[in-house]
């Protein structure tokens, strides 16, 4: 059984999101969730201690067109691109959108 996509599109209630997600769960931040994981951000302190426990994803094309650099997010997050949405999509049957 595969794990569930987290899939987030803005800021959220982090404490909430790590109480509901199990671990091998992946989380993918897109649009303005991107924004959380700014390195010097509150939500970036939230989620780095779980950097290790779970799989963290950004699509680089919304972190570069936010005016973030790559070197501005927390170094615990895998860089993909559309095609590795498209594979992370198509490797979990569940996907749950937090918005």
């Amino acid at each position: 059984m595969s794990n569930m996509l987290h899939i987030i599109s803005a800021a959220v209630d982090y404490k909430v999101l790590f109480a509901r997600i199990a671990e091998g769960d992946a989380i993918l931040f897109v649009a303005g969730g991107v924004l959380s994981l700014y390195t010097n951000s509150q939500s970036a302190k939230l989620i780095k201690p779980y950097c290790q426990q779970f799989h963290f994803y950004a699509l680089e094309t919304d972190i570069l067109v936010r005016g973030l650099a790559l070197e501005d997010v927390l170094a615990e997050i895998r860089m993909i691109d559309y095609p590795g949405f498209v594979s992370l999509t198509l490797e979990h049957k569940v996907i749950k959108t937090w918005n």
